[in-house]
């Protein structure tokens, strides 16, 4: 059957559903910051960038449709630390997205997957992961909105320039001075855990020494047991790097003499998502080690150990 003559697609109507939605989205939505990535010396054969940007920043109104809070699975504790795994899905409208970002940067013609949206009710930066452009499907033959799906962002030493310091200071936040050191010791420090220095102090000896008597004070934020490569930051205090001092690591009780070093002013990027200075997850790192829950041998364990 034919589609009835006397009910067409009139722009005007069109034009009017575009004024509304815009307008319900600018009334009951929340002002946030869209902000562009760009991939620089990109690897087209792996699909990889060495070097990713995040340059401007347009601000725009967005109706939050997770009203009753944030979505996904919350903030899990994982062996690595506490995990954000919070969601939002977000409504923008088409019209206004338009206005503001395509019109200044007319290759981006929609929200795209991989741009990040900061959210300042919350002060959180969330990655946008997919795009729906169809949603409500077609009323009156038009397409008015976008609907994104968003998941909290976990920041990779991307460089942020996007005129707005609030934003910017991610990568200060995340960014210490530290120390590579070379070590002999029979221990494993653990990833996040408390280290102390004694300076001129010798081998430990029968009786280890205590961090109350420590001239400084770091965390560990890397460790390499198959080269014994430590690197420390965070210090509070004072630390004679040379060889033959001592790092004396608190929950693992690791006692690594110093046999050499690399940089001693390094700036490090440490994750928020993985930055056990901040996290109570040393606890599960020391019950990890203890029980060796995760031993990633080359035994297959389904094959009675003759694989």
């Amino acid at each position: 059957m034919a589609k009835n003559p006397y009910f067409l697609d009139n722009s005007s109507e069109q034009n009017l559903i575009e004024s509304i939605t815009k307008e319900t989205i600018n009334a009951m939505g929340r002002r946030v910051y869209y902000l562009p990535r760009q991939n620089l010396n990109k690897d087209y054969l792996f699909g990889e960038s060495e070097v990713t940007r995040f340059k401007g920043s347009y601000s725009i109104v967005a109706y939050v449709n997770s009203v009753s809070g944030f979505e996904g699975q919350g903030d899990l504790i994982t062996k690595f630390g506490i995990d954000l795994k919070d969601r939002i899905e977000l409504v923008l409208s088409k019209k206004e997205f338009q206005e503001l970002v395509s019109r200044v940067e007319p290759e981006i013609n929609r929200p795209r997957e991989g741009d990040l949206i900061y959210f300042p009710d919350s002060d959180t930066i969330f990655e946008i992961n997919f795009v729906e452009h169809e949603n409500p499907f077609y009323p009156l033959g038009k397409l008015y909105s976008y609907v994104l799906t968003c998941e909290t962002f976990t920041y990779s030493n991307e460089d942020f320039d996007t005129d707005q310091s609030f934003i910017d200071d991610i990568e200060s936040d995340y960014i210490e001075s530290a120390f590579e050191l070379y070590m002999s010791t029979p221990t494993n420090y653990i990833l996040g855990e408390t280290v102390f220095h004694i300076i001129g102090n010798g081998a430990a000896g029968p009786t280890a020494p205590v961090i109350s008597n420590s001239d400084g004070i770091a965390t560990v934020y890397k460790w390499k047991p198959e080269n014994n490569f430590l690197i420390i930051g965070n210090q509070v205090g004072s630390f004679n790097i040379e060889a033959g001092e001592y790092i004396y690591g608190v929950s693992s009780g690791a006692v690594g003499e110093i046999t050499s070093y690399g940089n001693l002013n390094i700036n490090y990027q440490h994750n928020p998502v993985t930055d056990k200075s901040a996290l109570d997850g040393v606890q599960l790192e020391e019950e990890k080690e203890r029980l060796d829950l995760f031993n990633f041998d080359q035994t297959d364990p389904f094959s009675e150990g003759n694989y």
